[in-house]
């Protein structure tokens, strides 16, 4: 009897595994529903959608934050002081202080958060609130994946119309989603080949971001803190880009100031991603798509023809 029911609970603990995994996933494809819906209210609103990164410094802001209003959180938003810092960083070698922003920086924000992150909300270590959704600034392919003049639809002092989503809103992905940090106190380059994609290589200020400099980790330090913190916009916590495919084993690799790099999309879904389109659909993006049209998802005014994907 005994060996009956062990029998049986092999059989059915993969059935029941799967059937959670598919609700979490139902409830990731959701919260990108939500803030494609939050998207369109806030472009309804301002002319515009928000802004990738604010500008000028120290209002450089992410997306997210942006958006607080238009996903029920208008509390949350009414901490925020907008002129001030998001939190403490150094801009241009200048530093600027966090502190006018920091109890709305460190609240955690259900929205924000995949279910089937293990990590749950905040980066081991880290006080401030995390986020697993990010905002595309375009395909990575223009000067090293900058931030600036991206060709995306979340880039520095964005201020995107739908009128300028000449690919079609359809056809343009504005979010997807991304695993966070491990939060381990990792500085040197000998981790693990097998660990590294749960990594980002922070390359050294001598080092330019480029497929050869990235793919050398003694290049730079393992950046463990990623997606930490949902109000900075930047490529170590809010920004992606479609140079690297979904789940690629090659590691992420961004420069100092965390505005130039090749960040993918990933996920613990099996096989996929979540990405979010402009015009609020949600759409499971599978491993194996080919890197062009992965990156032509990513383009405002392209003009590339997608298909077979």
């Amino acid at each position: 009897m005994i060996a009956i029911i062990g029998v049986l609970v092999a059989l059915l603990l993969p059935a029941i595994q799967a059937a959670r995994e598919a609700a979490r996933r139902s409830s990731c494809t959701n919260n990108l529903r939500q803030l494609g819906i939050a998207m369109h209210h806030c472009h309804d609103a301002q002319g515009s959608l928000p802004s990738g990164r604010g500008a000028p410094a120290p209002k450089i802001f992410s997306p997210q934050a942006y958006l607080l209003p238009y996903v029920e959180e208008g509390a949350l938003d009414a901490l925020i002081d907008f002129k001030q810092a998001p939190v403490f960083v150094v801009v241009a070698g200048v530093p600027y202080s966090g502190d006018a922003n920091n109890a709305a920086a460190i609240e955690s924000v259900p929205l924000l958060l995949c279910p089937s992150d293990a990590v749950a909300g905040r980066v081991p270590g880290s006080a401030y609130g995390a986020t697993n959704y990010v905002a595309s600034t375009g395909s990575g392919k223009n000067d090293s994946g900058t931030i600036n003049n991206a060709d995306g639809v979340f880039y520095n002092g964005s201020h995107v119309n739908f009128k300028h989503i000449t690919d079609g809103t359809s056809h343009t992905v504005a979010f997807s989603e991304r695993g966070l940090g491990p939060g381990l106190e990792f500085t040197g380059p000998a981790l693990p080949a097998d660990q590294r994609p749960s990594y980002i290589l922070e390359l050294l200020n001598a080092t330019p971001v480029s497929d050869t400099g990235c793919a050398d980790p003694t290049k730079g330090t393992w950046y463990e803190a990623r997606g930490a913190k949902w109000i900075l916009g930047n490529y170590g916590n809010t920004l992606y880009n479609h140079y690297l495919t979904p789940n690629s084993q090659q590691w992420d690799c961004m420069n100092l100031p965390q505005q130039k790099g090749y960040l993918a999309a990933r996920s613990y879904h099996p096989g996929g991603v979540n990405a979010l389109y402009c015009d609020g659909s949600v759409r499971f993006i599978e491993d194996g798509i080919n890197w062009s049209p992965w990156r032509a998802l990513a383009t405002r005014a392209g003009a590339e023809i997608v298909e077979g994907y």
